[in-house]
């Protein structure tokens, strides 16, 4: 009888700590002294102390797995962050290569239209200066033509 006593205290307590129903720590169990002789208590408080090790050491071993994949997934990212990150500063150098040859030819482009603009002005002067000329030439030519004609040299 003290057999299946003790069997069902082992199971109970098994149960009842992997289910996390006992809010006792083993710092709890061992830190109260039980002034017992009792030795199916004794064995009870042994059993809740095994049963809370081995649930804490499965514990930790989850953790520390859990915190090994979180520092795998933060090399990783750190990875994928680092690579992206070149791949932007290398497509950023690109772009400010193509926009200072862009400004450049930009400013070749504004100085040939200033150099056109320019030749356009003298053009219109010279215009200016040479229609005139040209007219007052015209009538001269249309006048001696006309005394060609009629004989009139």
């Amino acid at each position: 009888m003290a057999n299946q006593i003790q069997s069902f205290f082992e199971t109970s307590t098994m149960a009842l700590c992997k289910e996390e129903t006992i809010p006792m720590t083993l710092d709890m169990l061992t830190s109260k002294k039980v002034e017992t002789n009792n030795p199916q208590a004794r064995c009870l408080l042994s059993t809740l102390a095994s049963a809370l090790c081995s649930q804490h050491a499965s514990d930790v071993e989850k953790l520390q797995q859990e915190l090994k994949n979180v520092q795998r997934d933060m090399k990783d990212f750190k990875q994928e962050v680092t690579s992206v990150i070149h791949k932007i500063e290398g497509t950023l150098s690109y772009m400010m290569e193509v926009v200072t040859r862009l400004e450049t030819r930009s400013n070749h482009v504004e100085q040939r239209l200033r150099e056109e603009e320019d030749r356009g002005i003298v053009r219109n002067k010279v215009l200016t200066f040479l229609l005139p000329r040209e007219k007052d030439l015209q009538e001269k030519c249309a006048d001696l033509e006309k005394r060609l004609w009629r004989k009139n040299v």
